[in-house]
């Protein structure tokens, strides 16, 4: 199955990054690692994540990597990271509108 990052997602990765390398670039780098591996372990078995609270009938799963949330679908042979957000902060709706 291949992986697709959305443009949100890959935003976020960037922002993620750019936070964390304020106080170490190193700690940045890890965690980055941690969650690209998360992805791509829960992308051979997408039905493990639990749906996003927010809007269960959307078809969202999602997954946790250290305090980050990792918001998925799958679209037949594709899965596709949709956003990774922070556990305290508010999911937008907007952002759970996909790729």
């Amino acid at each position: 199955m291949s992986i697709l990052w959305s443009a949100q997602a890959e935003a976020d990765l960037d922002a993620i990054h750019a936070f964390i390398a304020r106080d170490s670039e190193h700690y940045a780098g890890l965690q980055i690692k941690r969650i690209v591996e998360r992805v791509i372990h829960i992308a051979s078995r997408p039905m493990s994540g639990h749906p996003v609270h927010e809007d269960p009938a959307a078809g969202l799963r999602e997954v946790h990597s250290g305090s980050y949330r990792i918001i998925y679908r799958q679209d037949r042979d594709q899965f596709v990271v949709v956003t990774v957000v922070h556990m305290k902060q508010r999911m937008p709706r907007k952002r759970l509108g996909g790729a």
